[in-house]
C-alpha cells in the first residue's frame, strides 16, 4: 500500500500546476492556489553558403555547407547524466532507511529496484518504488515504470526526462508520509487498483502556499502487468484534495 504513496506525490504535485507526470490535472481548477510559468526558448540552426555563378563554385558551397551543424543531439542517457538529484550524499545509500516507508533499509527494499537488478512483480512494487525515485529525482525510473498506455507516457524519452525535470519532480515541497487505504483487483489478473493518501510539505511560500503547509492529497491509482514478463507499471490515477472547497471534485 506504501507504494500507491508515490504516485500520488507526482499527481499532487501536478495539481499544483505541473502538467507531467502519473495524472495530468486541470490547473483551472486549483488555479487561485499555485501557478507555474514556464519560458520555452526556441532557437534556430542555420546554414549560408556563398555562390560565385562558377559551377565549379557552387559545388563546393554545396558540399561546404552539408557541415558543421554541431554535434548530433543528446541521447537519454546525456540528459540523465546532468539532472540533479535528491539521492543522499552518503558513503552507502544502500544503508539509508528506504523513503517509501517499509521501515527497511534503501539496499534491502527499494534500492534493487532502482538500480535495475529487480523488477516490479507487483503493483505495491511499483508504487513503493516510484515514491522513492520522486523522493530522491530518479527520473529515469519514473519514465521506465510508466506504461505505455497513460496519457503522461512519451515517445520522445529526452524531451520526457527534460520536462519532468523542469516542472514535475516536486522540487517545491518534501515528502512527509504514505497512507496507503485499500487495494482492488481490476477486470482480470492483469489490471489493479490501489488507493491511498500522501501529504506534502511546502518548503516555501510560492503562489498561495505557505512554507510548512500540509496538503493531503487522495489517489486511486491503476496498474498494470505486462503479459510478456509480467512486469507492473503505472497506467493511470483518479486525483483529489483536501483543499478547501475542492474535497469532491476530480483534479485530473
Amino acid at each position: 500500500m506504501i507504494a500507491a504513496s508515490l504516485l500520488c506525490f507526482l499527481t499532487f504535485y501536478l495539481a499544483l500546476g505541473s502538467t507531467k507526470g502519473f495524472s495530468i490535472i486541470n490547473t483551472n481548477i486549483i488555479n487561485s492556489r499555485l501557478h507555474y510559468t514556464t519560458t520555452i526558448t526556441q532557437t534556430a540552426l542555420a546554414a549560408k553558403g556563398k555562390g560565385s555563378g562558377s559551377n565549379k563554385k557552387k559545388n563546393k558551397t554545396a558540399r561546404t555547407t552539408t557541415k558543421g551543424f554541431g554535434a548530433p543531439p543528446p541521447n537519454l542517457e546525456d540528459v540523465l547524466a546532468k539532472i540533479k538529484t535528491r539521492t543522499p550524499l552518503v558513503d552507502n545509500v544502500n544503508d539509508v532507511m528506504c523513503p517509501c516507508g517499509s521501515g527497511k533499509s534503501h539496499g534491502e527494499c527499494c534500492g534493487p529496484f532502482l538500480s535495475g537488478d529487480k523488477l516490479c512483480t507487483t503493483p505495491m512494487d511499483v508504487l513503493r518504488t516510484r515514491y522513492t525515485a520522486f523522493t530522491w529525482r530518479n527520473i529515469k525510473y519514473i519514465i521506465d515504470t510508466t506504461h505505455e498506455t497513460c496519457r503522461d507516457y512519451r515517445e520522445d524519452k529526452v524531451a520526457w526526462a527534460k520536462d519532468l525535470n523542469k516542472g514535475g519532480m516536486f522540487d517545491s515541497f518534501a515528502f512527509v508520509g504514505l497512507d496507503p487505504i485499500k487495494e482492488e483487483e481490476g477486470a482480470d489478473e492483469n489490471e489493479s487498483y490501489i488507493e491511498f493518501k500522501v501529504t506534502l510539505r511546502a518548503n516555501e511560500d510560492r503562489g498561495g502556499a505557505v512554507a510548512g503547509q500540509e496538503t493531503i492529497i487522495t489517489e486511486r491509482s491503476r496498474f498494470l502487468r505486462s503479459k510478456t514478463d509480467g512486469t507492473w507499471s503505472y497506467a493511470s490515477g483518479d486525483v483529489r484534495s483536501d483543499v478547501a472547497g475542492l474535497e469532491d471534485v476530480a483534479l485530473n
